[in-house]
């Protein structure tokens, strides 16, 4: 409180009264990828999802302005962030294309002050494929998938960031795991005897973003 008085020639004095607060603390704000949209690994800052959602804390209740920056591609773009019944949150107005991400968040109090979060970089992954199918075991003509083999074994190449191979020949309702042998490459030989005749293999790969992708052979 600051009291002022003051006093002319004749004597006369009045006092007047001001109160002031000085502020000089802002917390320093996160930002996080919201976890129902975390899709591959929790915390590994991977999403298949192209409008993510993104959670804000630390944020204090005298805020005027808190932004998030978006920089992609050499270029930066900022955002007002949303203050909804949980808390405050950020979710792109337009879908992302893949790639990377940084996201920064910037808060300023009434006072002016003003402070930053530490950098977020997240990776929008939404593609998978699987590169080619191959009966290893193929006793016929090569590549006309004819073998006398009743425990095939199949050969799966996909993309070295796939990390889920599965198979199955009865059109999806039991699975079995392929096992990675190498970068890119997972391998899976039958364990039962297959009965003879016509048989469609169908195989399923999952990246580590959560793309999934399924083809026949």
């Amino acid at each position: 409180t600051l009291q002022v008085e003051a006093t002319d020639k004749a004597g006369n004095t009045i006092t007047q009264m001001l109160e002031f607060t000085i502020d000089t603390t802002l917390s320093i704000p996160t930002i996080e990828l919201d976890s129902k949209d975390d899709t591959g690994t929790q915390g590994d800052e991977l999403t298949h999802r192209t409008q993510p959602k993104f959670i804000l804390q630390h944020i204090d209740v005298d805020a005027v302005s808190v932004m998030v920056s978006v920089e992609h591609g050499g270029v930066t773009s900022t955002f007002d962030a949303i203050k909804g019944a949980s808390g405050w949150s950020f979710t792109p107005t337009a879908p992302w294309g893949d790639g990377g991400y940084t996201l920064t968040v910037t808060v300023e109090d009434k006072a002016g002050n003003v402070s930053h979060s530490a950098p977020l970089t997240v990776t929008v992954d939404t593609q998978t494929a699987i590169n080619s199918i191959a009966l290893v075991n193929d006793t016929g003509i090569p590549d006309d998938n004819l073998t006398n083999a009743v425990r095939p074994h199949f050969r799966v190449t996909v993309p070295d960031d796939v990390n889920a191979v599965r198979l199955s020949i009865d059109g999806g309702k039991t699975w079995v795991d392929a096992k990675r042998t190498s970068a890119g490459v997972w391998d899976y030989s039958w364990l039962t005897d297959v009965t003879e005749g016509a048989h469609t293999l169908t195989v399923e790969a999952t990246d580590v973003a959560g793309n999934t992708v399924k083809e026949t052979m």
